[in-house]
């Protein structure tokens, strides 16, 4: 029966309960691992949830979560560190990753093994990287460490995680190093996309390298460009392992950025109601920058 009654259904119909046999596990999918804990955190945003306090019921409290969220006295410096490091990563992996895409689309020998050899950083766990780099900086053995107070204007080892400002600068150069792989890659597949016509032609018209770079390379790659930065964005705003991993936060909040606050919040202070606060205001923070970047680049291309 089942089977005549689909014989019955028009061609168009059919097409269309064929798409939602595909998309309908898609979607429940989603909504039990993604959409429902999004929902369940913002309702936990405006409910009383201590865990050193259990309540069988948990008050809605409205928007105390939020006022003891912004009255933390590391809350300014939180913010900050979470921009300085947002900002800085993001840019010095798209500057480092577009360097370095352009270098190996270029032919040399050894080209292949270069290309693999430049993913090892990504590939590698966060937990061996932070590691490697905070027994390579230490101060007493570190042989990286060693190797820069050999540097004409450096008196000895340096305390790389004992001040808040060094601290999360190198923080921000190991994540660069370890995360600007991706970029390349991406950006490396959009290169090798342009044709080789267009670099024949402008040869021809004897453009520079810069001038082909300006008016055939950049523009071609460009929405990959706009896209990567968004990803990279989002990803590095809310990033966790690798500070905490190494500095968890300190020294006196040096680097501590919102989510290792969310964490610390929610499993050491155990106050769940503030950490849940803090992520509905990361998760507006996203939804609006993504919105803002979004609507400016639809802008510029309608000029």
């Amino acid at each position: 029966m089942a089977k005549e009654a689909f014989k019955r259904v028009s061609y168009k119909n059919r097409d269309i309960l064929i798409t939602l046999q595909f998309i309908i596990p898609s979607i429940a999918i989603m909504s039990i691992f993604i959409l429902f804990p999004i929902i369940r955190a913002i309702i936990m945003a405006f409910q009383e949830w201590v865990l050193t306090m259990p309540s069988p019921t948990h008050p809605f409290i409205g928007l105390d979560n939020f006022r003891e969220a912004f009255g933390l006295t590391h809350f300014p410096i939180m913010t900050v560190n979470t921009l300085v490091y947002t900002f800085c990563n993001v840019a010095g992996r798209m500057a480092l990753g577009l360097g370095v895409a352009l270098l190996l689309n270029q032919r040399f020998l050894g080209r292949s093994f270069v290309r693999g050899l430049m993913l090892i950083p990504w590939a590698m766990p966060t937990v061996v990287v932070t590691n490697v780099f905070r027994i390579s900086l230490d101060p007493n053995y570190g042989l990286l460490n060693a190797l820069v107070s050999k540097l004409p204007f450096v008196h000895g080892p340096i305390q790389f995680f004992a001040s808040g400002p060094l601290a999360l600068g190198t923080i921000i150069c190991i994540s660069i190093w370890k995360n600007f792989p991706f970029v390349s890659l991406m950006l490396l597949a959009a290169l090798q996309s342009v044709a080789k016509d267009y670099y024949d032609a402008a040869s021809i018209d004897g453009a520079s390298g810069f001038i082909q770079f300006k008016k055939i390379t950049w523009p071609l790659i460009k929405p990959i460009w706009n896209i990567l930065a968004v990803l990279q964005i989002l990803w590095t705003v809310k990033e966790f392992e690798l500070i905490y991993l190494i500095t968890q936060g300190g020294p006196n909040n040096g680097t501590n950025i919102i989510g290792i606050d969310i964490y610390l919040n929610a499993f050491r202070f155990y106050k769940v109601g503030v950490a849940c606060a803090e992520g509905v205001l990361l998760l507006l923070f996203c939804l609006l920058f993504t919105s803002i970047y979004f609507k400016s680049i639809q802008k510029r291309e309608n000029l």
